[in-house]
């Protein structure tokens, strides 16, 4: 017989069932503790609940359509803007005119600054009257994208409330 095909004496390790197994297995226990620690991390970094009360909220559904149905008959018309005066820091203004055009003069607005995913960066704001119809305030917010809901209450009754997503900027215009 030629030296070609001679067999070749085994050199090293012989491959067995045994080891074929345990490779296997310390490859499936690789991958499940990776699973297990991005689950980890995963469940840390986000809770997954963004309404405490969800199952009260969705009972109180037709409150909020009734509520919509009464700021819609107000017919007021509010408008806001947003005007980043330092880094860090933004200036709310809102103006509000009611059916004929006149401010009303007895309304407390709020606006709430509402972080996505993460509800305890969450920033709020009452602003001050300047003159009747016209609200702002200053506020200390970081820059990016939030949701924007501005309140504006009567006798401590919620009247006009609208929600917004806004960027607020570091940026030159």
């Amino acid at each position: 017989m030629s030296a070609a095909l001679k067999e070749a004496e085994p050199s090293g390790r012989i491959l067995t069932g045994r080891m074929v197994l345990a490779m296997v297995v310390v490859f499936f226990a690789v991958v499940v503790g990776a699973n297990l620690i991005m689950a980890r991390f995963a469940i840390q970094t986000f809770r997954g609940v963004t309404n405490s009360h969800a199952y009260t909220d969705g009972l109180a559904y037709n409150k909020q359509i009734e509520a919509a149905h009464a700021q819609d008959a107000l017919c007021w018309q509010v408008t806001g803007a947003l005007t980043r005066v330092a880094t860090g820091r933004t200036r709310v203004t809102v103006t509000q005119t009611d059916a004929q055009g006149s401010p009303t003069a007895d309304a407390q607005v709020e606006v709430q600054f509402q972080y996505p995913v993460d509800r305890t960066r969450d920033r709020t704001l009452a602003l001050t009257m300047q003159q009747p119809g016209l609200y702002s305030g200053e506020i200390e917010i970081e820059a990016g994208h939030w949701g924007l809901v501005l309140r504006m209450a009567q006798n401590g009754q919620i009247v006009f409330q609208s929600q917004n997503r806004v960027e607020i900027s570091d940026r030159a215009p």
